[in-house]
């Protein structure tokens, strides 16, 4: 494919592609040392491997905040504006540290075929409705990072909720985890239990190979996954409704990403 049809290419299906890719954040190490920097980078992608580094955008984000043990910090007004990493900095003294983040919506338009795809693709089941040619889609990113700084693995940061829509919460405590335990996760939609949504558990090792583990939340919202790897595990799940009361949509959606890393 020449540049010039590659360009037209994705001009064409760039949204698409979007919508089905995943927006989360990655630290290039999840237990710093006491006093070193923390970085966090904001990732798109497919099947944990970015495919591109977001910059912050004031336009596009509804909340940015970091949660230490006692404490939470309004990121939002002092992030800059086209920040990339996300974030920079030490943090004040030691102890697990949690980033949140919801990004603002978006409005995509895909081909009736193509969105069956996608469902199908993410093990999303709608309610019955008419066929048409177009689907309208609104969405939205709720994001989150676990880590620690030091040497403290004393928290209860994993499975704090902090009042975005969708929301994943730990119920098991990463830092005491190891290679083969099971973690259970929590799906919260307006606050309360999510049952029957899909979920998923990635993990990329360093040669490439992907684990990708599937589950689906039952009545109380809780899956359970056997992290099987040491390193970086990402969480993640889509919860799509139709959308009530929408001029420019037919469905909204609501993407969940929490990554965090075991021992």
């Amino acid at each position: 494919m020449n540049r010039a049809w590659r360009s037209l290419w994705l001009l064409l299906v760039a949204p698409a592609l979007a919508s089905a890719h995943d927006c989360w954040m990655e630290a290039d190490e999840y237990h710093v040392p006491e006093g070193a920097k923390v970085v966090v980078h904001l990732n798109l992608g497919e099947s944990l491997t970015h495919e591109e580094e977001k910059p912050f955008e004031k336009e596009r984000t509804e909340r940015f905040e970091l949660r230490l043990q006692n404490d939470v910090r309004d990121l939002l007004a002092g992030t800059s504006e086209g920040a990339k990493p996300l974030f920079t900095d030490m943090l004040p003294g030691s102890g697990p540290f949690l980033f949140s983040m919801v990004r603002g919506s978006t409005v995509i338009e895909l081909e009736q075929a193509k969105f069956d795809e996608y469902l199908a693709h993410e093990s999303i089941t709608l309610p019955q409705h008419p066929a048409k040619h177009m689907e309208r889609e609104r969405y939205w990113r709720f994001i989150k990072l676990l880590g620690r700084s030091g040497e403290d693995t004393e928290t209860d940061l994993h499975h704090r909720f902090t009042g975005m829509q969708y929301e994943i919460v730990l119920l098991q405590n990463p830092f005491t985890m190891h290679a083969g335990d099971e973690q259970i996760v929590q799906l919260l939609f307006d606050t309360k239990p999510l049952a029957n949504a899909a979920v998923s558990a990635l993990h990329r090792s360093a040669d490439g190979t992907l684990v990708e583990l599937k589950g689906v939340s039952d009545a109380r919202g809780v899956a359970r996954f056997t992290l099987t790897q040491p390193g970086v595990w990402l969480i993640r799940s889509i919860h799509m409704r139709p959308c009530k009361g929408c001029k420019d949509a037919d469905w909204e959606s609501f993407w969940a990403t929490y990554s965090f890393a075991v021992e």
